[in-house]
């Protein structure tokens, strides 16, 4: 029998890019909040509980506008404590979409981008990405 794997392991792929200073800290929460949930886990599952932790922590819903302050992501620098939902919903998601889909069908593979760090690819060739 294979070993238990975790939705926390997709975080261990940074984005390409932060959307605002805040971002990396709750990227960090939720990793946390998925360090329990296993694979498989649906494509849709996943969209609504980020949408789900999102509002948890920042008090707002996912929407491409939200800039929400979180004070406890605060630690200095112009958009200190700003998450951008922006980010959000045009990197984030899409990448660990990408990710999910890849360790759903390949975990050799998975583990690949995991070691190499090649996010940029998965986040390229996934469906929910923008142009």
């Amino acid at each position: 029998m294979s070993e238990q794997r975790f939705l926390s392991e997709m975080f261990q792929v940074q984005p390409p890019h932060w959307g605002l200073r805040g971002d990396p800290f709750l990227w960090e929460d939720m990793k946390q909040a998925f360090a329990e949930t296993p694979f498989p886990y649906s494509a849709h599952e996943l969209v609504v509980d980020v949408h789900r932790i999102f509002r948890e922590k920042t008090g707002e819903d996912l929407t491409n506008t939200a800039r929400p302050f979180v004070e406890a992501y605060a630690h200095g620098g112009m958009s200190s404590g700003m998450v951008s939902g922006k980010f959000w919903l045009g990197t984030a998601i899409p990448l660990l979409l990408a990710l999910r889909d890849v360790a759903e069908n390949n975990m050799e593979e998975f583990d690949k981008i995991l070691v190499d760090g090649t996010a940029r690819f998965a986040l390229r060739s996934h469906p929910c990405t923008p142009q």
